[in-house]
């Protein structure tokens, strides 16, 4: 069994990549995320605990991960995660916790990001998709162009059931 979770943190190396056996890239960069608690007596904010983890991208994802994360980001990482035990050199055991990143994004509550889809070259955004990231059905009101249809009340008298003096 595989077990997901959502962890918010700040990067806390510089991305890097890596080609994997088969060829595919692999991108990986440390995550620490802090519990903070404000000392009664001084005011201030210390740290209490930090928990580091090894978050790895594949393929398509690592590429993106590169163009976007730097250390010191906030991001919210959701994944698969597998803790190991492995032994250091002086003998002793040690233990990680690794994140098979399956979504990865900046934290919005520390600052503001941009998004810039890739496009593949056959046209199309990923498994499952048509071009220009239609679900192949398509979806009822979908556009680049436009809002989607909500089938929300365009006005207030909608909603209240009043009468639109204005309308013509």
């Amino acid at each position: 069994m595989t077990d997901h979770l959502t962890i918010r943190g700040v990067v806390g190396t510089e991305p890097r990549n890596s080609n994997g056996t088969s060829g595919a890239s692999i991108a990986k960069f440390r995550l620490v995320s802090n519990e903070w608690r404000q000392d009664p007596e001084s005011g201030q904010w210390i740290d209490v605990h930090s928990n580091w983890y090894t978050v790895s991208c594949f393929r398509a994802m690592a590429s993106n991960m590169l163009a976007s994360i730097h250390m010191g980001d906030h991001v919210v990482v959701y994944g698969k995660v597998q803790l190991r035990e492995f032994d250091r050199v002086d003998g002793t055991r040690g233990f990680s916790a690794d994140i098979e990143a399956l979504a990865l994004g900046h934290d919005l509550r520390f600052g503001v990001s941009s998004f810039a889809r890739v496009r593949r070259q056959d046209g199309e955004d990923g498994p499952g998709r048509g071009a220009r990231g239609r679900h192949p059905h398509g979806a009822a009101g979908e556009s680049d162009e436009e809002f989607p249809v909500t089938g929300w009340p365009e006005n207030d008298a909608e909603t209240t059931g009043e009468a639109d003096t204005n309308a013509a």
